[in-house]
């Protein structure tokens, strides 16, 4: 399968809205999956509700139709080999097998151009990918993790250009962060840092930033030619990588905010046992 080719895991947890699903980047496979419901089509990913990874199932697929019947909890499913046929919007729905939540997704299908797009859903991808890094607001000052959000938020609902303004910045503040570290540490100069393309700027942070962001400097250069140069589509294409580096450098910050915690309880305990023992 070509490396461009969209999983429905992709297309469930990252695409935004409007985005055209066609026969050069995924059509076949997501259709030919989401056809009926079956519980044997399975996807991994975030459960924005319980705030936790899971497995979701497909409980509703593009033939098919939920009927109730009032004042029961009873329902049926009824399978329409012609709704395959028609071009309009259906609703897909995938259920969590942990805890039973589930993603609504309007989408308007045309099967004579083989095109999928989504036009609607619930949770928003925004919402699955915002409770993603929640965990961040441990290491991110709360106007930084409103920019995070704002730049998740965009791409969610397909504004590339947008979102990449946002990461730039916070990318700037994370250097600037690791800077100031090494400057109190008089690990490096003041004069010729600021003299300095932010490439070299990076690459004199070695030790207080991510060794992967080191050897890969060139991130603040793309996400500055997406600013002044490339497509909104460019952008989005870019956006999950982008979006992952930084997040290198808070998964390393989180790792030595917990190294730092377990050493102040395991301090107090030692402590604890001595005064016992001297006793």
């Amino acid at each position: 399968m070509e490396d461009n080719i969209m999983t429905l895991e992709e297309f469930v947890f990252n695409v935004p809205l409007y985005q055209t699903i066609d026969i050069q980047n995924g059509y076949n496979d997501i259709a030919k999956s989401i056809v009926g419901h079956s519980s044997s089509i399975t996807i991994d990913g975030y459960n924005p509700i319980q705030k936790k990874e899971s497995t979701f199932c497909l409980s509703k697929g593009l033939g098919d139709y939920r009927a109730y019947y009032s004042g029961t909890d009873s329902s049926y499913w009824s399978f329409k080999n012609s709704l395959l046929k028609e071009t309009c919007v259906k609703t897909v729905i995938f259920t969590c097998q942990r805890y039973y939540d589930t993603i609504t997704i309007a989408v308007f299908h045309d099967p004579t151009k083989s095109v999928l797009i989504k036009v609607g859903q619930y949770p928003s991808v925004a919402d699955i990918h915002i409770g993603q890094v929640k965990q961040y607001d441990k290491v991110l000052e709360k106007p930084i993790m409103r920019e995070f959000t704002k730049a998740i938020g965009l791409a969610a609902n397909g504004v590339g250009i947008g979102s990449f303004v946002y990461l730039r910045r916070i990318f700037e503040k994370l250097v600037m962060d690791a800077y100031n570290e090494a400057l109190q540490e008089g690990k490096v100069d003041a004069e010729q840092f600021e003299k300095q393309k932010m490439d070299e700027r990076i690459k004199s942070l070695k030790g207080y930033l991510p060794p992967f962001i080191v050897e890969n400097s060139s991130i603040y250069g793309i996400l500055s030619k997406g600013i002044h140069q490339l497509t909104e589509e460019e952008c989005l294409a870019y956006f999950d990588c982008m979006r992952q580096s930084i997040e290198l450098i808070l998964d390393e910050r989180l790792e030595q905010l917990a190294k730092k915690k377990k050493i102040e309880e395991v301090k107090k305990t030692l402590n604890s046992i001595t005064s016992q023992i001297k006793k």
